[in-house]
């Protein structure tokens, strides 16, 4: 039987993909929380500018969706540090099912599997009002 990611482990495949994007749009990245359930999940500046982000992984077809008390979390924490706060959805597929043109393997999480990201930029956000 096939062995499949769980979830934490998708949320780390969607930090080793944020995280080179981050660096080379310019960001030094201060901190790295790799625990999904504990958020922020990235602290990362940009000249003087903290940016407090929060991350959510899916697999494809799918991008990662971030729950309103994460977003919560996270504006609280950049607010606290004079920070602005960002979202980054990440969506994962499974090369191998590109490969196979297989869109059922491309959603696949398999253990051992090679990995694509699609992220397109962080989502700012900011309290409302």
């Amino acid at each position: 039987m096939e062995e499949l990611l769980n979830d934490q482990e998708i949320h780390m495949l969607g930090l080793q993909a944020l995280i080179p994007w981050l660096e080379g749009h310019g960001f030094v990245v201060d901190y790295v929380q790799p625990e999904k359930c504990a958020v922020p999940h990235v602290f990362a500046l940009s000249g003087e500018m903290l940016t407090v982000i929060v991350a959510a992984a899916d697999m494809y077809p799918n991008k990662g969706k971030v729950t309103e008390a994460d977003k919560a979390a996270a504006l609280q924490a950049a607010n606290q540090l004079n920070g602005l706060c960002a979202v980054a959805s990440i969506g994962l597929i499974n090369m191998e099912g590109v490969a196979a043109n297989d869109k059922e393997l491309m959603g696949k999480p398999l253990k051992n599997g090679q990995y694509q990201a699609d992220f397109g930029g962080l989502e700012y956000i900011q309290f409302e009002g």
